[in-house]
């Protein structure tokens, strides 16, 4: 009788703890997912900063060059108003730009807060320099949804009339001026600054996830040249109120077949490839990014088209190897 009593006693031990596991998978099917969605509240300000290091080799007839760059930039995100649906109206500010380059032509550097004078016989200086200068405290508006993908942008031509001015007072008419205006046209269009922007925020699924759900993001876009990446996102961690996120990303860029249309007098055509892999801490309750690691590694070509300067051409293989860290200090 002992014996039976013990076993009923297993018995029901067991089937208790089968219950309670069974009532506390299904509370973790509902209480254990999350919806990720960015949530800015009108009247909000917040600035991200982003700090990118970035290791590149290229073999030039048979020599390798080494270039090392080091990028800093703060962007503001004002929240002006916020629709029915969710939908922000963002107000998106270069707060401020720092880059620092050493390769073949030596040493340059920029700081839009404390900008030093430029070398008059460096014309790639002078250009850097009348560059970022021209972007700092240029700004523009975005509507974005929850997911964070970019509905409309406003005040594109406004701005980049702006920054060609500035440009303009920095470098006159000088030949590289009719470069940058190119450049310019090609990076601040309206269709690629919205294609640029998409998921600039995040990019957050449709529906809730739990620990170990991943999804997917493709964006294509024509910035100065083609861009693909595919993104698949998994979250990987859930803490104190912070979603811990994985991403990997593969990156195609360039038409080996295609020149960059940015000067005609000197063509060239690129073609790389490769991966990034991100792990982010994103705020469960307002879905920004508190700080996103990014590493970084592609590897491809890039083509000169035969010229008066070379008339043979040039085929250049080339790494590009770096890191970023992206934080949210306001």
């Amino acid at each position: 009788m002992k014996i039976k009593k013990v076993v009923s006693v297993i018995v029901y031990v067991l089937v208790m703890q089968a219950v309670i596991c069974f009532a506390a998978q299904e509370g973790q099917a509902t209480a254990g997912k999350v919806d990720l969605k960015l949530r800015l509240k009108a009247g909000e300000s917040h600035e991200m900063k982003m700090t990118q290091n970035q290791n590149i080799a290229q073999t030039m007839n048979g020599q390798e060059q080494k270039i090392k760059q080091t990028q800093e930039m703060i962007m503001g995100f004002d929240c002006l108003s916020v629709d029915a649906n969710g939908n922000m109206d963002v107000e998106t500010t270069y707060k401020a730009m720092k880059i620092a380059m050493d390769g073949p032509m030596g040493h340059m550097e920029f700081d839009s807060a404390n900008p030093k004078p430029v070398d008059p016989n460096r014309p790639d200086e002078k250009m850097l320099a009348a560059m970022f200068s021209a972007i700092a405290g240029s700004k523009f508006q975005m509507k974005m949804t929850p997911t964070g993908k970019t509905l409309e942008i406003r005040g594109i031509n406004e701005m980049v009339a702006k920054m060609r001015e500035k440009i303009k007072e920095g470098m006159g008419s000088s030949p590289e001026m009719q470069g940058l205006d190119k450049f310019f046209d090609k990076m601040f269009d309206e269709k690629q600054v919205k294609e640029m922007t998409g998921d600039m925020l995040g990019a957050f699924p449709a529906e809730p996830v739990a620990i170990g759900d991943t999804w997917y993001d493709t964006i294509s876009m024509n910035f100065i040249m083609p861009i693909d990446v595919d993104t698949t996102y998994m979250l990987k961690q859930r803490k104190d109120g912070i979603a811990y996120i994985d991403a990997v990303a593969k990156m195609d860029m360039g038409d080996s077949s295609k020149a960059i249309e940015i000067d005609p007098n000197n063509k060239l055509s690129m073609q790389i490839s490769g991966t990034m892999n991100t792990t982010s801490e994103v705020d469960e309750k307002t879905g920004l990014t508190r700080k996103s690691n990014i590493a970084m590694n592609f590897s491809g070509v890039m083509r000169m088209e035969v010229n008066q300067q070379m008339p043979e051409g040039m085929t250049m293989p080339m790494t590009i190897v770096g890191n970023a860290v992206v934080e949210l200090i306001k």
